[in-house]
C-alpha cells in the first residue's frame, strides 16, 4: 500500500480524485470535510486542515507519523511560529528560576511549578523533536 493510499484509509468521509483528497479532519470535530490530502510525485502526502489543526495533532489523531507522510529522507518539519514561541518561553522561564532561588526570594506558588513543570515538557518536547 502506498502511503498515499495508508494516509487515505486512516481517514473518514474521503473524496478522492487522483491525487487530491478531501476528508474529515480526524484532529478536530468536523462537520465537513475540511482536510486537503495531495500525493505529489516524489513521493510525499501533502496534508493541510482548512479549520487550523496542526500536522501533528492531524498525524496523532490518525494514528499516523511524519514517516507516513514522507519517504525516509531525514526531513523534520519545521514548527510552527507559535510552538517557536513556546519554546522560547519556556526557555526564558527555566533561565529565571536558578535566578530565583539563588536570591533566596523564590516560594513558588503551586500555579508557579505548574508553569515550571509545563516549560520543562515542553523544552524536553522540542528536545525530542529536533528543535533545539
Amino acid at each position: 500500500m502506498s502511503d498515499y493510499q495508508k494516509v487515505l484509509s486512516s481517514l473518514s468521509d474521503v473524496k478522492q480524485s487522483g491525487d487530491k483528497a478531501m476528508a474529515k479532519c480526524p484532529a478536530h470535530d468536523d462537520g465537513s470535510s475540511s482536510l486537503s490530502i495531495k500525493h505529489l510525485d516524489n513521493g510525499k502526502v501533502l496534508i493541510h486542515c482548512f479549520a487550523g489543526c496542526s500536522g501533528e495533532e492531524i498525524l496523532s489523531a490518525a494514528g499516523l507519523s511524519w514517516s507516513d507522510i514522507y519517504p525516509e529522507d531525514g526531513y523534520k518539519p519545521l514548527a510552527s511560529k507559535v510552538t517557536l514561541e513556546e519554546i522560547k518561553s519556556a526557555q526564558f522561564l527555566m533561565e529565571l528560576v536558578p535566578i530565583w532561588h539563588s536570591q533566596g526570594n523564590f516560594n513558588p506558588t503551586q500555579s508557579d511549578r505548574e508553569a515550571i513543570y509545563k516549560a520543562q515538557a515542553t523544552l524536553n518536547a522540542a528536545k525530542a523533536r529536533g528543535l533545539i
